[in-house]
């Protein structure tokens, strides 16, 4: 028996498959779809990304995704995931589970006033007649029988095949935030830095830093989770916010001292420093950090994330996009430093 974990090449987003090989079957977890282009990109979508790439060789050997989680609405998370479902052949074939903390379910669970506008619609083109149709993604998800889970929320615990998870966000109070009308798409800039840090030394970095927290509601909202399986636990955290996280670790009785021993971390929000603090990875026992993105977009990753990380830990951080390590680095820092940073293979196995 073994656990995969494949860390999709989602752009600037996040996209990760979670597999459990067992001697008689396999349950496939995916988290996050990154942005449009991680399904096809191209004119008209012509050409297939690394999710539909991923979605093909699962439909080939005849497996299935068992548990569907869309952390949070942010588009490169998500984006990738309602292209698929637009496809009659993908998805909507292939989810039998799905974690969502939708609008209608976060209204409903507050007593609140249903915001219609904040309902995920998906497109349709018919070649012959070139007209659109839209149909809300939740009530697609009841045509097909995919299982809806109830809200996902901090402290409570799940069971699904041979997975157990732990969920450390959202809070009730990040959930409660999202009680109004979305905006159209949330930039994931507004909490990270558009200007690359990268000219700063880790010295002066470590000489002057002083943590700040991420203020984004989406980001706060966040599904965030340890899963644990066969004796190994790895934390997932999307883009959740680093006090969320840490006081829910503090409440399972992880300190300083009792530390949360893991296989990996998947660090949050693309190591936006906003999102990292010293207090947060002082609570953690890890080999790996994976940092999911592709360096493109809003300054990410942060170096002042970086260097926190490997200050306050022994473990190896982990890229997707190999391009993404070579600026994180002065010239005068490669030789005592680089042996820190690798890419991802095509896979990890555990």
């Amino acid at each position: 028996m073994s656990v995969v974990v494949r860390v999709l090449q989602a752009n600037h987003g996040d996209c990760i498959l979670v597999t459990h090989e067992g001697p008689s079957s396999v349950f496939n977890v995916l988290i996050d779809g990154g942005p449009s282009q991680t399904f096809r990109h191209g004119p008209r979508g012509r050409y297939p990304g690394a999710l539909c790439v991923v979605l093909d060789e699962l439909k080939s050997k005849g497996q299935q995704i068992d548990l569907l989680i869309l952390s949070h609405i942010d588009e490169d998370h998500i984006k990738g995931l309602i292209k698929a479902f637009e496809r009659p052949d993908y998805l909507r074939i292939m989810v039998k589970n799905i974690w969502f903390n939708s609008s209608r379910l976060i209204t409903r669970y507050f007593d609140s006033p249903e915001i219609p506008g904040n309902n995920i619609t998906l497109s349709s083109e018919s070649p012959e007649t070139s007209v659109r149709q839209g149909m809300e993604l939740e009530a697609l998800l009841d045509e097909i029988g995919c299982h809806r889970t109830p809200l996902i929320m901090a402290g409570q615990s799940h069971e699904l095949g041979p997975f157990k998870f732990k969920i450390l966000s959202p809070g009730v109070e990040q959930l409660k935030r999202l009680l109004h009308k979305w905006p159209a798409e949330e930039s994931s800039g507004d909490t990270s830095s558009y200007k690359k840090d990268y000219h700063l030394s880790l010295a002066d970095i470590w000489a002057e830093d002083q943590f700040e927290s991420d203020r984004s509601d989406y980001n706060g909202s966040s599904i965030a989770f340890v899963l644990e399986c066969d004796g190994k636990s790895m934390l997932f955290l999307g883009d959740a916010h680093d006090d969320v996280v840490t006081n829910s670790l503090r409440l399972c009785g992880h300190t300083e001292t009792n530390k949360l021993k893991l296989e990996l971390v998947k660090v949050s929000h693309h190591a936006s420093q906003y999102n990292t603090s010293d207090e947060f990875i002082s609570l953690l026992d890890s080999p790996r950090y994976v940092v999911s993105t592709n360096g493109v977009k809003h300054g990410l990753p942060n170096k002042r994330a970086i260097a926190r990380l490997i200050k306050s830990t022994n473990g190896k951080i982990l890229f997707n996009y190999p391009g993404v390590i070579t600026p994180l680095l002065l010239p005068h820092e490669v030789e005592e430093y680089s042996s820190r940073l690798e890419v991802l293979g095509r896979e990890l196995r555990f």
